[in-house]
């Protein structure tokens, strides 16, 4: 988990590999900015792009979460 953490802040913070979840401020990029989306993208783009497992939001889970990640 640790390890798939760190990828995360490591893509989330480079301006050259993520260039979507950036504030702007007088059109020039602050820090980073995003939500679950921002997580969900790096995980079926980056981290697993090549497997068949997809993530997704669940807005409204209908069972119960079997293990909760926190960033």
């Amino acid at each position: 988990m640790h390890s798939i953490q760190e990828d995360f802040l490591n893509w989330i913070f480079d301006e050259e590999k993520n260039t979507e979840y950036w504030a702007l401020e007088n059109g020039e990029r602050i820090h980073p900015n995003y939500d679950a989306n921002a997580i969900i993208d790096w995980l079926n783009n980056v981290r697993f792009k090549k497997g068949i497992a997809k993530a997704k939001l669940i807005t409204s889970p209908q069972f119960i979460v079997k293990k909760k990640l926190y960033y």
